[in-house]
């Protein structure tokens, strides 16, 4: 009976199951070359598969770049294929390939509208919204419903997302452990425009179906689904560990005979990773942290077959007062690079 009840809650907290009708028309840090992807021959037209599950399977593969290793490329070389639009999430914007590009798309007359924090980062993005809307794109602050915009998201042309799990300066990019995922599936793409409109419009998104984790709306709860789903291991490499739900359904995978290993950001810059570090240890979970490169990224690989990546971080304000995107995908390749940055991070990390 527990198993089946088990197996219930998962179905309920991964997605709905069955899609619906079709419509008729914390914070984060706290200063916060790969080819692009092409989209399947005829993505734009075939019948998007069921995708109210947060795995659910894509009808094209999720890549996945790993940075400082792979810089500003990723991000560069997704806006370089922009032809009529640009849609931005922003929590930090900054200067860099990603400035350049947008404010380069925008002379071009490329429709670029970017959504930036307005509460945390203001100071430090009023100069960059000065500079996009003089090169003629739009620039809007952040809805105060949110206690952080904090989602590093973009759509071009609606072909094409990319979630980000790093801010968009050179310097953070150059210096941080981050994961981009550049996603050309038809229903993902069109989540995420979607909800850039919602945000843009200040109003409510329709995401009863969706792949995404979207903070305030799912994450948390498919998060720890997806960690309940673990039967032989969870690798969490995360700025932060202080979210109740998590550590608790992490904490009853490891009694049940999980192999669990956490990886966090150095407490001299997280200092409530000396407190995380310490519960970890104490419940006989090993755990970590890194300093070099500086663990911003938001990543867990379960069983070495399905991985989350987002904006999300493992906060309580993250997962249900801010505006955050994320997915989970079991993509043999993505899940290669997240599985082989992770092992080469553990080596080179210190023992709480």
């Amino acid at each position: 009976m527990r198993r089946l009840a088990l197996l219930s809650s998962l179905v309920l907290v991964f997605g709905c199951g069955a899609r619906p009708p079709a419509a008729t028309d914390d914070g984060g840090s706290p200063t916060e070359d790969s080819q692009a992807p092409q989209p399947d021959a005829g993505t734009e037209d075939a019948t998007p598969l069921d995708h109210c599950n947060a795995t659910d399977p894509r009808a094209s593969a999720v890549v996945v770049s790993a940075q400082p290793e792979d810089g500003e490329t990723t991000y560069s070389d997704f806006i370089s294929h922009a032809t009529t639009s640009i849609r931005v999430f922003g929590f930090e914007m900054g200067y860099g390939a990603t400035l350049d590009g947008l404010v380069a798309k925008a002379k071009a007359g490329v429709d670029v509208r970017v959504i930036l924090d307005g509460v945390a980062e203001v100071n430090v993005n009023t100069k960059y919204k000065t500079q996009l809307e003089a090169a003629g794109a739009k620039v809007e602050w952040s809805d105060a419903q949110f206690t952080y915009m904090h989602a590093k998201t973009m759509v071009r042309d609606d072909v094409e997302a990319l979630v980000s799990t790093g801010n968009y300066s050179r310097t953070y990019i150059l210096k941080e452990r981050n994961y981009t995922a550049r996603l050309t599936d038809v229903s993902d793409v069109a989540d995420v425009k979607s909800l850039f409109e919602a945000d843009w419009n200040r109003t409510a998104p329709e995401l009863s179906c969706t792949r995404l984790l979207v903070s305030p709306i799912n994450s948390r709860d498919r998060l720890v689904a997806l960690i309940a789903s673990a039967t032989k291991s969870i690798d969490i490499e995360s700025m932060q560990y202080d979210d109740s739900a998590v550590k608790k359904a992490v904490l009853e995978r490891k009694s049940a005979g999980v192999a669990v290993r956490v990886l966090l950001a150095d407490p001299s810059w997280i200092s409530a990773n000396a407190t995380a570090g310490s519960y970890l240890v104490s419940d006989g979970i090993p755990a970590r942290w890194l300093g070099s490169p500086d663990v911003h990224v938001k990543a867990i690989v379960v069983d070495g077959a399905r991985a989350y990546l987002g904006s999300e971080n493992i906060s309580y304000t993250s997962l249900t007062k801010n505006r955050e995107i994320g997915i989970i995908h079991e993509d043999a390749a993505a899940l290669a690079v997240m599985q082989t940055t992770f092992e080469a991070d553990w080596a080179a990390a210190t023992s709480f």
